[in-house]
């Protein structure tokens, strides 16, 4: 039983993440041949303040842009 844990940062709206969670399953029925019933997907998502890039947030990023 495959399961994924990705971590987003917050602010995808329910639509964007129900295609992130369809398409990874699909990838993960192709490369590992896993019945798609048995593919679990978990989104956790992160607040921009609480998410670094190259040792900033992106809240910050999102500042200076």
């Amino acid at each position: 039983m495959p399961n994924i844990e990705m971590f987003i940062v917050e602010g995808y709206s329910n639509e964007k993440k129900a295609e992130l969670i369809e398409a990874l399953t699909a990838a993960t029925v192709t490369a590992i041949s896993a019945p798609v019933e048995s593919v679990r997907i978990m989104l956790t998502e992160i607040p921009e303040k609480n998410f670094g890039v190259a040792g900033v947030t992106i809240a910050q990023m999102k500042q200076h842009n």
